[in-house]
C-alpha cells in the first residue's frame, strides 16, 4: 500500500511542475473555461474528430488499474495527437514473456469544421499481446485476445451551437485471435475469431457546461477505453465529465478532470451481457506546457 502511495504522489507531482508552467502561459481568459475549452478525444468511448494543439498533454489514470500508470496523449502538431499506453507497456514486464506490449495510437485532423461540414480526421491503433488476456473482469462473459489488433477510422465531429457536439466514427477492426465465452452454466457458449475484420461504427452525443458535461454514446465494434480494442460488441453509455477546480490558481487543481459513467456492453455471438449503472470512474489532467525555447520567443 505504501508503495501505491508513494508512486502516486510521484505521478501528481510531475504533473503538478507542468500544471506550473501552464498557469505563467495560458493567461487569465483561457485558464477558466472549464470544459468548454477542453478538447475531448474520447469521451466516454466515443472516438471525435479533434486533436490536441501542440504542447498540449493528458494523463489519465484508472482507479481500477493502480498501481501502474494507465494512459497519457500528447500533441506533437496541431494535426498530429499521439498516445502513450503505459498499461500494456508496464503490465507486460510484469507478466510471462516479461516483454512490454506493443501499443500504438496516433490521430492526424484531416480538415476542421467547415459550415454543414464536420471536423475530420483519421486514427489508427496497433495493438500485439504475447498471451491469451481476458479483458472482461466480470461473471458474465470473458473476452480473450491474442497476437496482433489493428483498427483505422474516420472520425467526424459537429460543434452544434456552443455546447452540443455530435461524434460519429466509422472504420473496421483486424483481430488475430478472439475467443468469446459465455459464462452462465445453464447458457455455456465459446466461439473463437481468427484473422477477422469486423466493422467499428461508433455514435456520441456531449453537451458541454463548464464544470460539467454530460455524454451519451452508442457503438459496435472495438473502442479506445473500457474493454478497448474488443470488437464485436454492442455498448450504450451515459456518463459526465467534471472539472470542479477549474477557476482555482493551483494547477493541479485547475486543469484535474474525471470521468464518470454507466454502461451495458452486450456479446450477440454468445448471448452474454452486462449492465453497469455506476463504473469506477477515471481522472485525468488536461494542460498545455512549452519548453525554454518556445518562452525565449
Amino acid at each position: 500500500m505504501k508503495k501505491n502511495l508513494l508512486l502516486l504522489v510521484l505521478i501528481l507531482s510531475n504533473i503538478h511542475l507542468f500544471c506550473q508552467e501552464t498557469d505563467a502561459e495560458l493567461g487569465s481568459k483561457d485558464s477558466i473555461g472549464g470544459l468548454q475549452k477542453d478538447i475531448f478525444l474520447n469521451p466516454l468511448n466515443s472516438s471525435t474528430g479533434y486533436t490536441l494543439k501542440k504542447g498540449e498533454a493528458i494523463y489519465a489514470q484508472a482507479i481500477n488499474s493502480l498501481p501502474l500508470p494507465s494512459w497519457a496523449f500528447i500533441g506533437i502538431t496541431d494535426r498530429l495527437t499521439a498516445e502513450i499506453d503505459f498499461l500494456p507497456l508496464i503490465g507486460g514486464l510484469l507478466t510471462k514473456p516479461h516483454l512490454p506490449v506493443p501499443s500504438l495510437n496516433f490521430r492526424y485532423k484531416l480538415m476542421d469544421q467547415q459550415r454543414g461540414i464536420p471536423t475530420l480526421a483519421y486514427e489508427t491503433m496497433y495493438q500485439y499481446l504475447y498471451n491469451e488476456f481476458d479483458q472482461a473482469d466480470n461473471p458474465y462473459f470473458s473476452a480473450w485476445r491474442e497476437g496482433s489488433s489493428w483498427y483505422n477510422r474516420i472520425n467526424a465531429s459537429w460543434k452544434i451551437k456552443n455546447r452540443f457536439h455530435l461524434h460519429f466514427s466509422v472504420g473496421a477492426i483486424y483481430s488475430q485471435h478472439l475467443r468469446l465465452v459465455n459464462k452462465d452454466s445453464s447458457n455455456y457458449q465459446e466461439k473463437v475469431f481468427a484473422g477477422k475484420i469486423t466493422p467499428d461504427v461508433l455514435l456520441g452525443l456531449d453537451y458541454r457546461l463548464k464544470r460539467i458535461s454530460f455524454h451519451l454514446h452508442t457503438s459496435y465494434g472495438s473502442t479506445f477505453t473500457y474493454l478497448d480494442n474488443v470488437p464485436r460488441k454492442f455498448e450504450v453509455m451515459y456518463g459526465i465529465r467534471l472539472a470542479p477546480f477549474y477557476k482555482n490558481r493551483f494547477g493541479l487543481l485547475k486543469t484535474f478532470r474525471l470521468e464518470w459513467s454507466g454502461f451495458y456492453v452486450a456479446f450477440n455471438d454468445i448471448n452474454a451481457s452486462a449492465y453497469v449503472p455506476i463504473f469506477l470512474p477515471y481522472i485525468y489532467w488536461q494542460w498545455t506546457f512549452k519548453n525554454k525555447r518556445d518562452k525565449n520567443k
